[in-house]
């Protein structure tokens, strides 16, 4: 029966849709699972009573949708910066061996032409790998600031979401402290002990003192289904 109150796609029960403060205070048993506080935040979100903590929280938030959450690999750019360095060191030692080989051809009086063409294009080899090995550096040196500026951000949102988390405990207290006097009202004139009720006199008090629209499910309490829905002034079906 709950289950299709809160249920806007089944048509076993026809009843305005169930509002979030139904999941706190729409069913009535002796053994439903409650948390007092959440539930008591909820009933004054119901009465449209606003946290004072509410424009903090908004802040928080949407700072945090500012900060992007993604995270570096930087293993690509550190083996392109270790293949440049290899393929560099390599070419140098060629250069460095042709060169050699062109002053021995030539105190020795002989042909140095083949030779010297050799260690020039070496040369330019050397050269050119020397660029692609700066320019990986660089890649690598940039993709290093950008995991620091990461690690930062990720330092940040970790901070942003911990005030978020005690903004939220903190509003649902405000929330609470709010209208508890009125839930301790609704139980005295249900007779019941206002400083530690039974679950289910508390549900019934918190559900008079909600806004709700859709049918409260009740299963405990004085109440047959029509007194009730008249102290609750809210539809009832009593199981």
């Amino acid at each position: 029966m709950l289950a299709a109150v809160r249920d806007p796609h089944d048509d076993r029960v026809r009843c305005p849709r169930a509002a979030p403060v139904h999941d706190h205070v729409g069913f009535v048993a002796a053994d439903a699972t409650l948390n007092r506080r959440a539930a008591a935040a909820a009933i004054a979100r119901s009465r449209g009573l606003r946290a004072p903590e509410a424009d903090a929280l908004a802040a928080a938030r949407e700072k945090l949708t500012t900060i992007e959450a993604t995270t570096t690999d930087l293993r690509p750019a550190r083996e392109q910066a270790a293949a440049t360095a290899g393929e560099r060191e390599r070419l140098r030692e060629r250069v460095a061996r042709l060169r050699g080989e062109v002053q021995a051809r030539r105190e020795a009086g002989l042909d140095a032409e083949e030779t010297t063409e050799r260690f020039r294009a070496a040369a330019r080899e050397l050269s050119e790998a020397a660029t692609a090995e700066a320019a990986a550096t660089e890649q690598l040196d940039r993709e290093r600031a950008r995991v620091r500026d990461r690690y930062d951000a990720r330092e940040r949102r970790l901070a942003l979401e911990d005030e978020i988390g005690n903004l939220e405990r903190s509003a649902r207290a405000s929330l609470a402290d709010a209208v508890r006097p009125r839930i301790k009202q609704a139980l005295s004139a249900l007779g019941a002990d206002s400083d530690d009720p039974p679950t289910h006199e508390w549900l019934l008090a918190a559900a008079r003192v909600a806004v709700v629209a859709a049918p409260v499910v009740v299963t405990a309490g004085p109440f047959d289904a029509s007194e009730a829905a008249q102290w609750l002034d809210v539809p009832v079906v009593r199981l």
